[in-house]
């Protein structure tokens, strides 16, 4: 039972550990998507409201939800989830 719980406890601090932040998604989105990433970041930072930009990221220690808007003009839409510096599209 020792074992266990030192194996979950050592789980979920590489988890915290390589949770990703906002710099890392916006690379992600810079390669996969290329220049219409780049340009969709900027036009997103311009749109919004407030000195944080476009994509905000909700720190979940384990994971980390990002999403666009909900404040000004535009509506807050989830874009994706990150674990393990890795990031998992939404698809809606």
């Amino acid at each position: 039972m020792k074992k266990l719980f030192f194996v979950l406890i050592l789980l979920a601090g590489v988890l915290a550990l390589t949770n990703p932040n906002e710099a890392d998604y916006r690379e992600h989105v810079r390669q996969k998507e290329g220049l219409a990433g780049s340009v969709g970041l900027v036009v997103a930072d311009l749109m919004a409201s407030g000195p944080k930009g476009g994509i905000r990221r909700e720190n979940f220690i384990l994971a980390s939800r990002f999403y666009l808007g909900g404040d000004g003009l535009l509506p807050r839409e989830t874009l994706a989830w990150g674990i393990c510096k890795q990031f998992i599209e939404n698809k809606d």
